[in-house]
């Protein structure tokens, strides 16, 4: 890359980032609210006339439990994935913000 493209990179970097950041936002949101799609799956469970968790123990409860709500298990294990996927890509932004900072720093102090 030369100092024109260090250049151009820079500059284009914090809109990048803002971007970054909202995302990293919307993906913690969604995974509230993939938490809290479970919660309630859980409580309607716990709560129906019919009760399907009906275990002698916490165990087996738990177990149950589990079974009837593997949907929003997985909706929330992939929103987790994607807001770790865009917290790295948030990292990688700023990190690479900081090198070409540094880069630039010692060019301007080579001339």
């Amino acid at each position: 890359m030369d100092k024109q493209g260090i250049i151009a990179r820079l500059l284009a970097l914090p809109a990048e980032i803002a971007r970054a950041e909202i995302i990293v936002i919307e993906s913690s949101q969604a995974v509230l609210e993939a938490k809290a799609a479970l919660q309630e799956r859980e409580a309607e469970l716990l709560t129906s006339p019919a009760n399907p968790i009906d275990g002698k123990n916490e165990t087996i409860r738990s177990a149950q439990l589990r079974s009837f709500t593997t949907e929003q298990r997985e909706w929330l294990t992939a929103r987790e994935y994607d807001q770790v996927r865009a917290r790295a890509t948030l990292s990688a932004l700023h990190t690479e913000m900081s090198a070409l900072r540094s880069i630039a720093d010692l060019l301007r102090e080579a001339n």
